[in-house]
C-alpha cells in the first residue's frame, strides 16, 4: 500500500513539475513576443516624433 501511495505521489509530482515548465516556457514567449513588437513599434513611434518636431 505504501508503495503504491508513494508512486502515485512521485507521478504527481511530476506531472506538477511538467505543468510548471510548460507554464513558464508559455510566459516566456509570450514575453518575447511582447517584446519584439515594442522593439518593432518604437521606430514608428520615433519617427511620428520627429516629423512633428520637423512641422
Amino acid at each position: 500500500m505504501n508503495a503504491h501511495r508513494l508512486n502515485h505521489h512521485d507521478i504527481q509530482a511530476v506531472k506538477t513539475f511538467e505543468a510548471r515548465s510548460k507554464r513558464k516556457a508559455r510566459n516566456k514567449r509570450l514575453a518575447l513576443r511582447t517584446a519584439l513588437l515594442g522593439w518593432l513599434l518604437v521606430p514608428l513611434i520615433a519617427a511620428g516624433l520627429f516629423e512633428g518636431l520637423v512641422r
